[in-house]
C-alpha cells in the first residue's frame, strides 16, 4: 500500500513539472526596456513604418531561443477614463499581430539591442485606415512563450495619403518643468563654518548624464528661449535645490555613515549646472516652489503662518543676482495640487490646484476664483497629470523620482493623452496644464521626444502652445477648496511640527534679539534665515507618509541652531571664589562669536541668604558682534556662608544662549543681621549693668549688716578680754571689704 502511494505521488509531481514551467515561461522573464518610438507623433509627413527600439535583458535562469516580437493595435478610447484605462491597464489588440525577428539565443542575465519596424498600413502592419490615438502592445515571445510585453499610446494626426485631423480650436497648452531634488544640505555654510551635505548624490545628479542636468539640457536643445515651445513652459524651482548647488560651488563636506566628514567630489558639476540653469531660465516663466517643497498645508493646519511665509521667500533667492537673477511669477503649485485654507499665510494669488481640490464641474479647466479670497485657481489637466506621472494616485506620488525606469512610454502616454483632449475630449476656453511629477525622472531623450512630439502637435493644428493663464479674479467664478482626504492623510505628522515649532522659536528668538552691527557686514537673517531653512527640510514633501524621515531632518536641523545660539555665552569662570561686599560687585564677562549684536537677558536662580541684581533698566543688555562685554552684577548676602550662584544668559524671549555657569560666592559680612546683633547685645549690656548695681546695692546690705555685728560684738569684748587675756582677731567680713581693705 505504502508503495502504491509512493508511485501516485511521483507520477503526479511528474505531471506537474510541465505545467510549472509553462507558467514560469509565461510569466515576464525577460524585460523589454523601450527607449525610443519613432515617430512618437505620426502625422502627414512621416514615414510609413513606427520602429519601437530597446534593450531585451533575459532576467530567467535559462537561454531564451527563438525570440520575436509581436506588435498589436487596440481599438481607439473615446472617452478621458478610457483613455486613462489604456494608460494604465493597456487594452486588448483588434488586429492581427505584425510579427518581427529580434534574436535566435539569449543567454541568462544577457541583454540584446531591440529595433521593432512595423508598418502602419498593409500585409503584417498597423492596419491604420484614419487618425486616431491608438493602444499598441508589444508581446516578446520565445518560441511560443510570452517573455515580456509593453504598451503605450500612439498618437496619429494623419495616416499616409489621407488629410491631417485638425479639429476646430487647437488646445491652448502649457508645460511645468519641475525643477526638484530631496533634501539634502545638512548644514549652510554659515560665518566660520563649511556646508554639509549628508550624501554626495546630488554631484551625480547636477553633472552630464544625471537627472537634473539632463532636464536643463534636453529644455535648451528643444525648446530654446523665444520659441513658441520655450514660451510655453514654466520652470518650478525649489530655492532650497538652488541654495544646494551654490553651496557645492563653493565647497562642501559630506557626512558618512559613522558621523564623519569628507571634501564632496560635486563642486564642477555643480558650477557647470547653475551656469546652465541660469542660461535655460533667462527670459522664461519661472515660479518658485516653496523651500525644500515643504508642506505649506500642514504648517497651516498647525498654526504656524511665519514658517508659511518665511518657506515662501524663495521668489527673492531666485531674483537675487548670485540666484538665478529672474522675476518669478506669483503663482503657488503645492503638494498634490491641493490646499486647505489660502489664508494659511501670505500665500500667492495665483495657485496651480488638482481638479479634485476645488468644487469645480467634472471636466472643468477654466480657472475659477476662490471663495472669500482674492485667489485665482488654476486648474491642472488630471488627464495630462495621470499621463505624465504613473505614480500619480499612489503613496510615491510626490516622494519617489517618477517615471521610475526613465520616461520613453511615458513621452508616448502623454503624447497621445494631449492629442485625445484635443480632439476627443476638446474643453472649450480651458489651458491644459501639463504638470509633471515633483520629481520627474525624464532622461535626455525622451524629454527631447516629448518636446518634439509638443512642436508636432502644435504644428499640425491640434494644440497651440501658449503660456501659462495670467487670469483675472474680476471676470471668474467662483469655488470652494475641497482639500481631499488622501492628501490629508499624507501630510507631515503634528508631532513633527510641534518639534519644529520649538526649535524655529528659539530662531525667531534670536532673530528679534539681534541687530546689525556696524563694524560688521553680516545681517542677522544671514545666520537666522539658513537656521529656519533648514528646519524647513523636516516638512519637505520628500517626507510624506514618512514621519522617521521627517523627525530626522528636524533633529538635523537642532544641530547648527544649538551650536549658534552656543556662541553666546558667559566666558568661562576661573574658578576663584567671589568674596561679597557692599562696595565689590560680581565681575560676569559675556562673550559674543557671532557676526552681530546680540541683547541678552541674565537668568539667576533665587539661592536663599544671597541676592544678585540682573535686571538692567528692564531691557536688553547688548553684547558687541565678535566681541565681549563685562557687566558687574550687585551682589549682597543676608547671612555669611559660601554659596553656589548659578548665572545664564537668555535671548530676549528667554531662549538660553550658552551653558549655564555656577559660580562659587563667600560672605564674611553679616548683612541684614546686623541690627538684630547690635539690639541683643544692647539688651545684654543693659542686663548686665542692672546686675552690676544689684550686686553693689546687695554689698551695701550686708556691710551695714556686719558693722551691726561688730559693733554689738565691741560691747562684749572687755568681758572676753578678761577671760582669755587675748586680743580679738579681726576678720574681714566680705570680699568687698577686703578689697577696701
Amino acid at each position: 500500500m505504502r508503495f502504491l502511494l509512493a508511485a501516485l505521488c511521483a507520477v503526479l509531481l511528474f505531471a506537474m513539472l510541465p505545467v510549472t514551467q509553462a507558467t514560469a515561461q509565461s510569466g515576464n522573464s525577460a524585460d523589454f526596456d523601450v527607449t525610443k518610438v519613432t515617430p512618437s507623433v505620426v502625422g502627414g509627413g512621416s514615414p510609413g513604418e513606427v520602429v519601437v527600439s530597446g534593450t531585451l535583458t533575459n532576467r530567467s535562469g535559462r537561454a531564451l531561443t527563438g525570440i520575436q516580437a509581436h506588435v498589436e493595435r487596440g481599438a481607439p478610447p473615446t472617452s478621458e477614463p478610457a483613455v486613462q484605462r489604456a494608460i494604465r491597464e493597456g487594452s486588448s489588440g483588434i488586429t492581427e499581430p505584425a510579427s518581427a525577428p529580434i534574436a535566435d539565443r539569449l543567454e541568462p542575465g544577457r541583454s540584446t539591442p531591440v529595433q521593432i519596424r512595423v508598418p502602419l498600413t498593409g500585409a503584417n502592419s498597423l492596419q491604420l485606415s484614419q487618425p486616431g490615438v491608438y493602444p499598441l502592445l508589444v508581446e516578446i515571445q520565445a518560441g511560443r512563450t510570452g517573455v515580456a510585453e509593453t504598451q503605450f499610446l500612439l498618437p496619429v494626426t494623419a495616416v499616409p495619403g489621407q488629410p491631417p485631423m485638425r479639429p476646430a480650436q487647437a488646445t491652448p497648452t502649457s508645460l511645468i518643468v519641475p525643477i526638484v531634488d530631496t533634501p539634502r544640505l545638512e548644514r549652510e555654510a554659515l560665518p566660520g563654518g563649511r556646508a554639509v551635505l549628508v550624501d554626495d548624490q546630488l554631484s551625480t545628479s547636477l553633472a552630464p548624464g544625471g537627472r537634473l542636468y539632463d532636464l536643463v539640457q534636453a529644455i535648451s536643445d528643444s525648446a530654446p528661449a523665444g520659441s513658441s515651445l520655450g514660451n510655453a513652459l514654466c520652470f518650478a524651482i525649489d530655492p532650497d535645490l538652488l541654495i544646494t548647488a551654490k553651496a557645492m560651488q563653493g565647497g562642501y563636506q559630506v557626512r558618512q555613515p559613522n558621523g564623519s566628514l569628507v571634501e564632496g567630489i560635486g563642486r564642477s558639476a555643480a558650477d557647470l549646472w547653475l551656469t546652465k540653469l541660469r542660461q535655460a531660465t533667462t527670459g522664461r516663466c519661472v515660479i518658485p516652489l516653496p523651500y525644500a517643497d515643504a508642506d505649506v498645508v500642514a504648517l497651516g493646519r498647525a498654526g504656524l503662518p511665519d514658517l508659511v511665509n518665511g518657506a515662501m521667500d524663495g521668489s527673492q533667492l531666485l531674483s537675487a543676482p548670485d540666484g538665478l537673477g529672474v522675476d518669478p511669477r506669483d503663482v503657488l503649485w503645492p503638494i498634490e495640487g491641493a490646499i486647505a485654507d489660502p489664508k494659511a499665510g501670505d500665500l500667492p494669488s495665483t495657485m496651480l490646484l488638482d481638479t479634485r481640490a476645488m468644487n469645480i464641474p467634472v471636466g472643468s479647466l477654466t480657472p475659477v476664483k476662490l471663495r472669500g479670497s482674492n485667489t485665482t485657481a488654476i486648474p491642472i489637466d488630471p488627464l495630462m497629470a495621470s499621463a505624465l506621472d504613473p505614480n500619480r494616485d499612489t503613496q510615491q506620488e510626490v516622494t519617489q523620482p517618477s517615471p521610475p525606469g526613465g520616461g520613453s512610454l511615458t513621452s508616448q502616454n502623454a503624447l497621445g493623452a494631449l492629442a485625445f483632449r484635443a480632439t476627443g475630449g476638446y474643453i472649450p476656453n480651458a489651458t491644459s496644464v501639463l504638470a509633471p511629477p515633483r520629481r520627474w525622472n525624464m532622461r535626455a531623450d525622451d524629454l527631447r521626444g516629448l518636446l518634439t512630439g509638443l512642436s508636432k502637435l502644435d504644428a499640425d493644428g491640434l494644440i497651440r502652445l501658449t503660456a501659462l493663464p495670467e487670469p483675472n479674479p474680476a471676470t471668474l467664478a467662483e469655488a470652494d477648496l475641497t482639500y481631499p482626504v488622501q492628501a490629508g492623510g499624507s501630510e507631515i505628522p503634528r508631532e513633527v511640527i510641534d518639534q519644529l515649532a520649538a526649535q524655529n522659536f528659539k530662531v525667531g528668538d534670536l532673530a528679534r534679539s539681534s541687530e546689525s552691527d556696524r563694524a560688521q557686514t553680516v545681517e542677522p537673517g544671514r545666520v537666522t534665515t539658513p537656521l529656519r531653512n533648514g528646519l524647513l527640510h523636516g516638512v519637505s514633501s520628500a517626507w510624506r507618509g514618512n514621519s522617521g524621515a521627517a523627525e530626522d531632518w528636524v533633529r538635523r536641523a537642532t544641530s547648527p541652531i544649538r551650536d549658534m545660539l552656543g556662541k553666546v555665552r558667559i566666558e568661562e569662570y576661573p574658578g576663584t571664589t567671589n568674596r561679597l561686599s557692599s562696595d565689590s560687585p560680581i565681575p560676569v564677562t559675556v562673550v559674543n562669536d557671532l557676526p552681530f549684536t546680540v541683547g541678552i537677558r541674565f537668568k539667576i536662580p533665587n539661592v536663599p541668604g544671597v541676592e544678585v541684581q540682573h535686571d538692567f533698566g528692564g531691557g536688553l543688555a547688548t553684547v558687541p558682534a565678535n566681541g565681549r562685554r563685562q557687566f558687574m552684577l550687585e551682589a549682597s548676602a543676608q547671612r555669611a556662608g559660601r554659596f553656589m550662584v548659578d548665572i545664564s544668559v537668555t535671548a530676549g524671549a528667554g531662549t538660553p544662549l550658552g551653558a549655564t555657569k555656577r559660580m562659587p560666592m563667600e560672605s564674611t559680612e553679616y548683612g541684614a543681621l546686623i541690627p538684630w546683633l547690635t539690639g541683643i547685645a544692647g539688651a545684654v549690656l543693659v542686663l548686665l549693668s542692672v546686675r552690676r548695681i544689684l550686686n553693689k546695692a546687695r554689698a551695701r546690705r550686708e556691710r551695714k549688716t556686719a558693722a551691726q555685728q561688730a559693733a554689738d560684738a565691741a560691747q562684749t569684748q572687755p568681758l572676753a578680754h578678761a577671760v582669755t587675756g587675748t586680743p580679738a582677731a579681726q576678720r574681714p567680713t566680705t570680699e568687698g571689704d577686703r578689697d577696701r581693705g
